[in-house]
């Protein structure tokens, strides 16, 4: 899909999922959410063909290069709001969580739900790991845990509780994937090393050290956090109105993070802009830019540098929860 590098897509409140024309900031294609709920949360396939979109309480898959609003897909199965998405890299599977306590796991080309994880309360966020031999997705729950699971054998491999009782909203797993962060509702992050080894009987082990915390929204909520694509930011979203844009270890942009052997977290840049909620982000490719998309029905997108607006993006009529950008080359 050389010849539409960019895909930019914003959705939230106004059922409406607008693509844009990242560079002209012009909305090119509105397509209407039809169904009674809100969108909570959208995924682009690597491939950049297929969106994802997660609903109340199913998940629609729309060709993103096709000329029909309907979707092309529909994944029925969660009972409650679907809180999550995230395709694999090969983009076969999706895995989804929901408030109706579980995480589920889907072939996507069948359009089936292979995997079902019960959890014991609300699943508010997941993220897969990067290497899909270890076959694990973490997960963080409205009781305050950050769970490691073994998708194919449905079952926890590591737990932690970073704050007893207190809602965990946002993990993410590092792009090398031994970093698991967690951002809660009170405005802390959590890192923790994502330890895999095998013991001399061949049984694999996940354990989840502490690795550093810091308040990083002063008692507000944190939204979201992910990471960039070279593993160098860590960007963090909250209800204070606020992205923050933080460096785990010592490193430059490109350069590779290899253990993160040096606890402590940098604050790089605040990025100011947003009136009200800031909800969703996102990365480019290069981790030269970020998205950031807010209640008050605009999104931004930031020069990671300089902490500069590029381009404003308005066309919601109401908030706007969500954000996919898929912008690499290969």
């Amino acid at each position: 899909m050389d010849d539409i590098p960019v895909i930019l897509v914003t959705a939230g409140y106004d059922h409406t999922i607008r693509m844009w024309d990242a560079l002209k900031s012009t909305c090119t294609r509105t397509i209407p959410y039809t169904t009674e709920s809100q969108v909570n949360r959208m995924a682009l396939s690597s491939d950049k063909h297929y969106l994802a979109v997660a609903g109340n309480p199913s998940v629609s898959l729309y060709d993103v290069f096709g000329s029909s609003d309907m979707p092309v897909m529909k994944l029925d199965g969660h009972t409650a709001n679907v809180t999550a998405v995230e395709f694999t890299q090969d983009y076969k599977f999706l895995a989804t969580s929901s408030e109706d306590r579980s995480i589920r796991w889907w072939d996507v080309y069948a359009g089936s739900c292979k995997y079902i994880l019960d959890n014991e309360s609300i699943v508010n966020d997941i993220a897969i790991h990067p290497d899909s031999q270890q076959e694990l997705v973490v997960s963080c729950d409205q009781d305050g845990r950050v769970r490691v699971w073994s998708w194919r054998r449905k079952e926890v491999l590591a737990q932690v509780e970073p704050h007893a009782d207190v809602a965990v909203r946002s993990v993410a797993v590092s792009p090398n994937g031994r970093l698991v962060v967690a951002g809660n509702n009170l405005g802390q992050v959590y890192a923790y090393r994502l330890v895999i080894s095998t013991t001399p009987q061949g049984e694999r082990t996940v354990e989840l050290e502490d690795h550093l915390s810091f308040d990083a929204h002063g008692g507000h909520r944190i939204t979201r956090t992910l990471f960039s694509s070279n593993g160098v930011y860590l960007a963090t979203c909250s209800s204070d109105h606020t992205a923050k844009l933080w460096r785990l270890a010592e490193g430059s942009p490109g350069e590779a993070q290899d253990d993160c052997a040096q606890p402590g977290a940098k604050l790089e840049r605040t990025l100011v802009y947003h009136n009200r909620w800031v909800w969703d982000a996102a990365f480019s490719s290069d981790s030269r830019y970020l998205v950031t998309v807010s209640t008050d029905t605009r999104a931004a997108l930031w020069d990671v540098a300089t902490g500069d607006i590029i381009r404003e993006f308005k066309s919601h009529q109401k908030g706007v929860v969500c954000v996919a950008l898929n912008d690499a080359t290969n």
